[in-house]
Formats: structure tokens, C-alpha cells, sequence
């Protein structure tokens, strides 16, 4: 199994049985990983976000790496604390779009900002990707920090009230 180590964290991106275990309940996805429950339930928006990304990582097998989710473990307590997932494979730039969570009781504590920066320079070495970009929302100054921290800069604003960031 692959996995994406820092001196905290475990982060394993999920085979397609262990994401559908995931969408089915968290509790499910971490009994079979072995990991003691978060007790953490999915938001309908999450929900809904990760249904989509589940049926592409289905429709795309054998690059499924860009469409599973990735679970962010923090050995010391062998709980999933949050996910990180790309949007999808490259596009014809070499761009990937990332997307992150954490769970609340471990914010502010630099996990999202190891977690990302360990995901996004593997990334950075498969063939074809070039950039990352992430979005985020304007009032959002945790992720803006957590991006900058990990060396993206800000390219753009909408007028839907996203920010987006490169490296």
C-alpha cells in the first residue's frame, strides 16, 4: 500500500474499496484500515463531493491516485484527523487541483500545512504535473495560511468570493 509519511503523519491515499467504505461511514473506512474511530461524520456537502469523486476514481482505475481520497492519520493517536484529494488528473497545463479538510478538534496545530506540503511535492514529481493550484474562499485565512506555508501564492480572485492559489 502507498503512503506519504512526515514525522506525525501517515497519509494514505484510499483503494476504491476503502473509499467506498468511507462514503458508507467513517467508522467503516477505519475499522478496515485498522485505525481508531474519529468518530467523525461526513457533511452533506463533503458527502455529495466525495459521491462524485468516487464515481470518477471508478471511471478512471488506472489513474485513480487523482480521484481518491487521502487520508491524513496522526500516528500518535492512529486516528484520521482529516483528507486531502485532487480533483481529477491533470490538465493539459499540468495543472492538479487540490482539496483539503481537518477535523476541528485538530486544527491550529500544523497538520494540514504537513499534510499538504508532503502530498503536493509528490505530486510535483509524477510525470506531467507541473502546478497545483487550490481554491479557496475569501474569509477562509486558515487554508489562505495553510497554502502559503506550503509555498502557493495567490493568482487570482472571482467575484464569488474564491481566492485561488498556485505553486
Amino acid at each position: 500500500m502507498m503512503k506519504l509519511e512526515t514525522k506525525r503523519l501517515t497519509i494514505i491515499p484510499l483503494n476504491l474499496e476503502q473509499f467506498n467504505l468511507m462514503l458508507k461511514g467513517m467508522d467503516k473506512m477505519e475499522n478496515v484500515l485498522g485505525l481508531n474511530n474519529s468518530y467523525e461524520i461526513l457533511d452533506d456537502h463533503t458527502q455529495k463531493a466525495m459521491e462524485w469523486l468516487y464515481k470518477e476514481a471508478e471511471k478512471h482505475k488506472e489513474n485513480y491516485l487523482w480521484y481518491t481520497n487521502w487520508q491524513i492519520i496522526l500516528k500518535k493517536e492512529n486516528v484520521s484527523i482529516g483528507s486531502a484529494c485532487f480533483m481529477g488528473q491533470a490538465d493539459e497545463s499540468g495543472a492538479v487541483e487540490i482539496g483539503y479538510g481537518i477535523n476541528e478538534k485538530y486544527r491550529c496545530n500544523g497538520y494540514m500545512t504537513e499534510a499538504v506540503g508532503i502530498i503536493s511535492k509528490w505530486a510535483l514529481r509524477e510525470q506531467g504535473i507541473s502546478r497545483i493550484i487550490a481554491l479557496t474562499e475569501k474569509d477562509n485565512f486558515a487554508s489562505e495560511k495553510v497554502l502559503q506555508k506550503c509555498g502557493f501564492v495567490k493568482y487570482k480572485e472571482d467575484d464569488v468570493n474564491n481566492e485561488y492559489f498556485i505553486v
